[in-house]
């Protein structure tokens, strides 16, 4: 039967991306890691590991092994840390995806801070602002921002948050500032592809939907900002995206409070069937500190 040595070899084996990097974590020879890999395999009567000189590659089985073994042995060794038994620090892999506008303004300044209290976890980032599936991806956490529509993932809210209408002063003079929906019709708009069909509401309090008028779309919200920054058009942006911009005056709020569906709080998500561990309660944590001002 294998034994618990033999999962975490396996876990080493694919979050080192190898046999060699592997063993020089766990201090065994490759060798011994080799033969805990294969041990495991035999026990198992199935493949899990694709392996060639150069890299290691998790096979169907693989990834459904490894995604559910990982999160039990994270919760065992956090329930041994919890009685005593063991005095070990913050350890493993995380995966987190997030947008790019909370990476770079508020993750990023502070992550050596982060680095230096928990040395012994790793982080994965994948930073977009695409729709990432948590499960299909293998997300351990997801800080997405908005309203949500995903029933299957755990939520605990970070901070509240509202998206606004903005744009640069030098677009607002030579386009002159919008008062009314028509006016705004006819303007020029900086947009994220999905983000074309806006829904704003009109002097009597109803909800006018029109399509932005745009010379280009751009699929990443920090460049987007830069976009209304340098004068392409107004913007929809989280107001925690552009807290610095509204306040140095290089972007100005556009006719307020007109755009419905407004409210768009900042969310730690992750997979409804995974395990509290330490790594995802220090990390909620730590993201929950980052906004402690801004709420």
């Amino acid at each position: 039967m294998y034994s618990l040595s033999d999962l975490e070899t396996f876990i080493a084996v694919v979050e080192n991306k190898g046999v060699l990097a592997a063993a020089r974590e766990q201090r065994l020879s490759p060798a011994t890691v080799s033969h805990r890999l294969s041990k495991l395999e035999r026990e198992l009567a199935t493949v899990l590991v694709f392996r060639d000189s150069r890299r290691v590659r998790l096979s169907p089985a693989g990834e459904v092994f490894y995604t559910r073994i990982g999160a039990i042995i994270e919760a065992l060794r956090d329930a041994e840390h919890s009685i005593g038994a063991r005095s070990s620090s913050v350890s493993g892999l995380l995966r987190v995806t997030m947008p790019p506008w909370v990476f770079s303004k508020y993750v990023m300044p502070r992550l050596n801070e982060f680095e230096h209290a928990f040395p012994d976890l790793k982080l994965d980032f994948l930073i977009t602002d695409q729709f990432v599936n948590v499960v299909d991806d293998a997300q351990d956490v997801a800080i997405r921002v908005g309203q949500l529509n995903d029933s299957g993932l755990l939520s605990r809210k970070i901070v509240n948050n509202s998206r606004v209408l903005c744009a640069a002063p030098s677009y607002i003079k030579k386009h002159s500032m919008p008062t009314t929906i028509s006016e705004l019709e006819k303007h020029f708009w900086v947009c994220l592809p999905w983000q074309r069909q806006l829904k704003l509401y009109d002097a009597q309090q109803k909800i006018h939907t029109f399509n932005a008028q745009t010379r280009f779309t751009i699929s990443n919200s920090d460049n987007m900002t830069q976009a209304a920054i340098a004068g392409h058009g107004i913007a929809i942006k989280s107001r925690l995206a552009i807290n610095d911009e509204l306040k140095n005056g290089t972007l100005v709020e556009v006719m307020p409070n007109v755009l419905a569906q407004s409210d768009a709080p900042v969310w730690f998500l992750r997979p409804q069937n995974s395990l509290t561990t330490r790594k995802t309660d220090v990390f909620f944590d730590f993201m929950k500190s980052l906004f402690a001002r801004a709420d």
